[in-house]
């Protein structure tokens, strides 16, 4: 049932942001997008079992916590900076793993992909923020002057 439940919010906050989004919202919605998917296939060659540390999961998840460092450095928005937080949590997962393999396989699950839910609420939340400003304001700058 929890597998079902992050399909349909993954599905429609994605393309919620995709759609309504500004471009902060849709490069944080196509990088998750297409971590989902490099995420999947590997999924399917090499599937984890998480008694031991995952460095394929590992290399995932350092590439979508850069994906939002990147867009949260360039924003002019509050919300990505709050990804990349959470995103970091799946990092220390890896190195709690690493530095202690005693660590149950379903903690170490857990700790990996807890923070999933909360990504996307807050890409919503942040897609329904822009929408929000472009009608009070007529705009919403999206990036960082240089």
């Amino acid at each position: 049932m929890r597998i079902a439940i992050f399909y349909v919010l993954f599905v429609s906050c994605t393309l919620y942001a995709l759609w309504r989004g500004g471009a902060p919202e849709r490069a944080v919605a196509g990088s998750y997008f297409a971590i989902w998917l490099l995420d999947g296939t590997l999924n399917l060659a090499y599937p984890a079992d998480f008694a031991d540390m995952d460095p394929i999961h590992l290399a995932i998840d350092i590439l979508i916590w850069l994906s939002f460092f990147a867009v949260a450095m360039r924003a002019k928005r509050f919300w990505p900076l709050c990804l990349v937080s959470l995103q970091t949590i799946a990092l220390v997962a890896h190195s709690a793993k690493f530095m202690d393999v005693s660590i149950a396989p379903r903690a170490y699950l857990t700790m990996q992909i807890a923070s999933s839910f909360p990504v996307l609420i807050l890409m919503a939340i942040g897609t329904y923020c822009h929408q929000r400003r472009l009608k009070a304001n007529g705009s919403d700058p999206a990036w960082r002057g240089k």
